[in-house]
């Protein structure tokens, strides 16, 4: 309960707002009064109220002076209600420049007053349930295992384990109870905050950094392992990126590990409200192989320029990288392109990660599942009506099916319905759907008329009507090349044309193909060609002036 101390040189208004007004409907327990403001301070000292509700005019110190003293002393943490007459109204807002919370207009009305005292005592219990969370916060950071976890973690990626500190290692997880990284193959992804530096510009960012940092963690933690089940330790690197290290469970496709990590940056992008990417490493391995993974995961987070953030990012057996090719069973769009332009395998693959997908929905309820199944297939298939499917099998029978949905309690029996009536929904398509040589004959096209721009998967599928996953799956099906692969192609072979021509600085032509950094342009030459842009020029007699 709360305390009020009411500030009037009135003692009719004082005394009746004490004894008339419900202050224990709002939650107040203790009303104290004071004559002027040289009675208030005094007070304030001894009794430490929450709110303070004072004239704006009184003899001796006014309400004016009043809040101006207490902003000055700075003991008085709670909220200042003002009362004016409509003559004194430009000393209202003097008071609320001064930081009064609020204020409210003679003669009193007791609804409004009382409205304006619960804004206020509900305002101070926000704020200290904010401080209370900012001590728990505070307090778990300085604790001892939790940093000491973190040191050795981090000494893991950092760098490449020598045979002198393996011994120590070794002990230090045993002793932190990390023993199952010494036994466990493990999977290892890295999630990072997108446009960090930029968001180091906003103050209330750089102000609650910490709190969503933390936050980012207990989603993470929420998600992996008390949703999903897995044995996994979290921590940050040293960019403050967090790092994700799982055992990799027998018999599990690497798909589930990515359907986990879009889980997450789905789970974050509601709870915390940041956009965030995650780089999945291409395989798996022991303790002593997590400095390579990370190492992995940290090239293809840089790929975000190229292929956009908030997603997931991975990179194949080759070491090449790219967006994430699966599909998604929780975006509706991506499951379409799947029934649209998929094959029965592609279908029966990207339902492998039905178990995970029904996970997210944190139901324990079969009916609930049941319903919430039968939800996704309704919106699937009017999605599916929109885009021409020509077997309206479900018209007039949205009931038969929800009838066969309830017959069905098991996950996996709930997963073989689901995929049939994928299936069925694929079925209808068969005859209309467009050539994947056209599809990508489109894309080639805008990509040869804009490569100079900054482009991305999703700028290009956008284009051409197509999710980015599907345009990823049908550059690597049918050119063999992930998209970056086939850009850089495009882009090297121009710079060549240019490279040609002694008019263009070699930092010219990288601007004009759409490099914005020389290094980088250089590298990926390099990496292209096998020689740099000065070596292929110098091979060709051509001197950069």
């Amino acid at each position: 309960m709360h305390k009020v101390l009411i500030v009037d040189d009135e003692k009719e208004i004082r005394e009746g707002l004490k004894t008339v007004f419900p202050w224990a409907e709002c939650g107040v327990a203790g009303v104290h009064t004071a004559e002027d403001g040289e009675e208030a301070l005094m007070l304030v000292e001894r009794l430490n109220p929450d709110v303070i509700v004072t004239d704006i005019k009184m003899n001796r110190m006014s309400g004016l002076e009043l809040i101006g003293r207490l902003q000055e002393t700075g003991r008085f943490t709670g909220k200042t209600i003002v009362i004016s007459g409509y003559d004194d109204f430009d000393l209202v807002k003097q008071a609320m420049k001064l930081g009064a919370a609020d204020y409210i207009l003679k003669p009193i009305q007791i609804a409004e007053l009382k409205q304006v005292v619960h804004r206020a005592v509900a305002e101070i219990r926000e704020e200290r349930t904010l401080e209370q969370n900012q001590r728990m916060l505070e307090n778990q950071l300085r604790q001892a295992v939790p940093r000491l976890k973190e040191e050795v973690l981090r000494e893991l990626i950092d760098r490449a384990p020598d045979p002198y500190g393996t011994t120590r290692i070794k002990h230090r997880l045993k002793t932190l109870d990390l023993e199952w990284m010494l036994e466990d193959r493990m999977v290892l992804m890295v999630a990072e905050v997108d446009d960090a530096a930029a968001l180091e510009q906003n103050k209330r960012y750089k102000r609650e950094k910490e709190l969503i940092s933390f936050a980012i963690g207990n989603v993470a933690e929420m998600v992996v392992r008390e949703e999903c089940g897995y044995t996994a330790e979290l921590f940050q690197d040293k960019e403050e990126r967090w790092v994700i290290a799982i055992s990799r469970r027998p018999h599990v496709a690497q798909s589930a590990y990515a359907g986990l990590a879009k889980l997450l940056i789905d789970k974050i992008n509601a709870n915390v409200k940041v956009n965030m990417t995650i780089a999945l490493a291409s395989s798996v391995g022991e303790w002593n192989r997590l400095f390579d993974l990370y190492r992995e995961a940290i090239d293809t987070l840089e790929l975000k320029a190229l292929y956009g953030g908030n997603q997931l990012l991975i990179t194949d057996e080759k070491g090449n990288d790219s967006v994430d090719s699966e599909v998604s069973l929780s975006n509706i769009k991506e499951v379409l392109d799947l029934i649209r332009y998929g094959s029965e395998s592609d279908i029966r693959e990207a339902m492998s990660a039905f178990p995970v997908f029904v996970r997210t929905w944190s139901l324990s309820s079969l009916r609930e599942i049941q319903g919430r199944l039968f939800d996704w297939l309704f919106e699937l298939i009017k999605e599916a009506s929109a885009a021409g499917c020509k077997d309206p099998w479900w018209e007039g029978n949205l009931l038969s099916i929800w009838d066969q949905i309830e017959q069905f309690d098991t996950l996996e029996s709930l997963q073989n319905q689901m995929t049939a009536y994928l299936l069925r929904l694929a079925s209808g398509f068969d005859q209309r759907k467009p050539s994947q040589n056209l599809i990508l004959t489109e894309a080639e096209k805008y990509i040869q008329a804009h490569y100079r721009d900054n482009l991305t998967l999703q700028v290009v599928a956008r284009q051409i009507c197509i999710t980015p996953v599907w345009l990823s799956k049908l550059f690597k099906k049918e050119k063999q090349v992930t998209f970056l692969e086939y850009l850089t192609r495009v882009r090297i072979e121009h710079a060549k044309i240019r490279l040609a021509d002694a008019r263009f600085r070699i930092y010219q032509v990288g601007l004009e193909v759409g490099y914005g950094n020389p290094e980088h342009f250089t590298k990926t030459f390099k990496k292209a060609v096998g020689c740099t842009p000065k070596e292929y020029r110098n091979q060709r007699g051509i001197a950069d002036e």
